[in-house]
């Protein structure tokens, strides 16, 4: 089964930064409604760059995800934010990332074994933020520590979701290559663990971007790619991943695929 996570209140955009800075409800109220009726069960929530202001921002917001019937997926490098969204976040939700470090993943596992909800973490298999030099067998290492770790302090399998790792493929023509590779490593190794993967990341700095997107999309669901993390408002992007579940079997009867292009014609009819 394939979860959508929506990325469109990205703080690493000018307008939505300037948005959450303002602390303008009714805007994000509008992204999260969006988002949720083009298909993302999740929103993503990533308040880094306000600093001081990050804790207080998604105290305010989360509330807002939930109550708009989305659940929130979190991104900090902070565990104290971390742990504060674990602690106040009402539905299932999903923290991360946090590369490869014992202390911070025991301060996060003693909150989510006292939450009482569903609390999914992101394993990022790196080194660190400076690390560059990310290649399969290497992730694979990493990830293998991650899942020892976790297993140990009780979380479940299905809980870990394994970040590979996509890095712009404008700093280097192989990255799409070695994530796919990377992936399927994990779904051999990790049968039981989840993925997850940042799909716009491929394309940063490029043209169309759209389009690699789209494409990208179909080859890491084939791969198996079990959280897909992207901007859902994108119609290539919808289109790709009703098309490549239909392609692969996953889509029973092809209903999916068929009430996508019903709800199409109807759009279009009404426009006419």
């Amino acid at each position: 089964m394939i979860t959508i996570i929506g990325n469109s209140l990205n703080s690493g955009n000018k307008k939505v930064l300037d948005k959450m800075n303002k602390m303008d409800v009714e805007y994000i109220r509008r992204e999260v409604q969006h988002q949720l009726e083009n298909g993302a069960e999740y929103i993503e929530l990533n308040a880094m760059p306000l600093l001081h202001h990050e804790r207080p921002f998604l105290r305010k917001v989360i509330p807002i995800v939930e109550e708009l019937g989305a659940k929130v997926f979190v991104r900090s490098d902070n565990t104290d934010t971390l742990v504060e969204t674990v602690e106040i976040s009402q539905n299932d939700v999903i923290v991360g990332d946090i590369e490869f470090n014992p202390e911070k993943i025991e301060v996060l596992c003693k909150a989510m074994q006292v939450s009482g909800k569903t609390v999914r973490i992101v394993a990022l298999t790196r080194e660190d933020s400076r690390d560059n030099e990310i290649y399969p067998e290497k992730s694979l290492l990493i990830a293998q520590k991650y899942v020892d770790t976790l297993l140990d302090k009780g979380v479940s399998r299905k809980n870990i979701l394994l970040d590979p790792v996509i890095q712009p493929l404008e700093e280097n023509f192989s990255h799409g290559k070695t994530f796919l590779n990377t992936l399927e490593l994990f779904k051999l190794d990790f049968p039981q663990v989840k993925t997850i993967g940042n799909l716009t990341n491929l394309s940063c700095g490029l043209p169309r971007r759209f389009m690699l997107t789209s494409y990208f999309l179909s080859l890491a669901i084939a791969r198996g790619l079990d959280y897909i993390v992207l901007n859902v408002m994108d119609k290539s992007v919808q289109e790709a991943t009703i098309s490549t579940l239909s392609i692969i079997g996953r889509d029973r009867n092809l209903q999916n695929y068929l009430k996508f292009c019903r709800n199409k014609k109807e759009t279009r009819q009404r426009q006419l």
